[in-house]
This record gives C-alpha cells, sequence and structure tokens, in this order.
C-alpha cells in the first residue's frame, strides 16, 4: 500500500526486527561488548533492519544513507 511506513507483512517484520534486537542484546548482557561497541552495534543493526524494511515512499533518505558512526 502507498504511504505505509514499512513494505512487509507484519509478523515477517515484527519476527526481524525481534531477531534483530536479541541478536545485538545478548553479546552485550553476556559482557562481551563494551558500552561503546555495544552502541554502534545496536544502531548499525537497527539501521539496517528498518532499512531493508522500509517503504521506498516513506524512507527514500534511509535506503540509500549509511548511518554515521
Amino acid at each position: 500500500m502507498a504511504g505505509d511506513v514499512l513494505a512487509g507483512e507484519a509478523t515477517s517484520i515484527a519476527l526481524s526486527l525481534w531477531v534483530t534486537l536479541h541478536g545485538a542484546v545478548t553479546p552485550e548482557l553476556a559482557g562481551a561488548f563494551d558500552g561503546a561497541t555495544a552502541e554502534g552495534a545496536f544502531r548499525a543493526a537497527v539501521h539496517a533492519t528498518l532499512r531493508g524494511w522500509a517503504s521506498p515512499e516513506a524512507f527514500p533518505r534511509l535506503r540509500r544513507v549509511e548511518l554515521a558512526p
């Protein structure tokens, strides 16, 4: 549908976001990352996931631009 923020089936989007967040948080909770590394990994993973599901109409810039460190 035109105008949607995310393009895709809601369950698939929700599962991919959950997997992304779980994958980013688990090593942090285990003490594998320092705070700065965890923050950078979390931001990059969430940005990439949202960019992947973003509809071209809602996030044209997000689909073209990499996240700044």
